[in-house]
């Protein structure tokens, strides 16, 4: 039996040694696993901080921006006042009424309708009848009842 007890022995060593070769495998890997979580953290962590630093750069270039957009803005409604400014006092200095004096003056001269109201509507108000005379349609384009 010294040959079977060999091979038993034997076997057992191989059993151990893979045993103690697969333990130390899932060491490395726990380690591996807890290195690349801290690396994924601290990647993360770059992240936020580059994200954080890129939004207050990209908030004060739109503020600069706003900034500038109001102060063109400013700019041509001075450049709107200032000529329509000169341009009331060019119709006063020839003496000629600015469009909304004519548009009031205009307004109070037009005659309001009253009960005699010309145009297509009748003394009742309605629409008046066309003023063509009506034509009878012929018999294909009449309306079956």
């Amino acid at each position: 039996m010294g040959v079977l007890t060999d091979d038993l022995t034997r076997l057992r060593n191989e059993v151990l040694a893979l045993r103690s070769v697969r333990q130390g495998l899932m060491h490395d890997l726990e380690q591996e696993t807890e290195e690349r979580r801290a690396d994924v953290s601290r990647m993360l962590a770059d992240f936020s901080k580059d994200l954080g630093r890129v939004a207050r750069r990209t908030k004060a270039d739109r503020l600069g921006s706003i900034s500038v957009l109001r102060n063109t803005v400013s700019d041509i409604l001075t450049g709107v006042r200032t000529d329509l400014s000169g341009v009331r006092k060019a119709w006063l200095a020839l003496g000629v009424a600015s469009p909304a004096a004519f548009s009031t003056l205009e307004k109070r001269t037009r005659p309001k309708a009253g009960a005699k109201a010309e145009g297509r509507r009748s003394e009742t108000g309605r629409k008046r009848p066309s003023v063509r005379a009506k034509v009878a349609k012929p018999a294909h384009k009449r309306r079956k009842h």
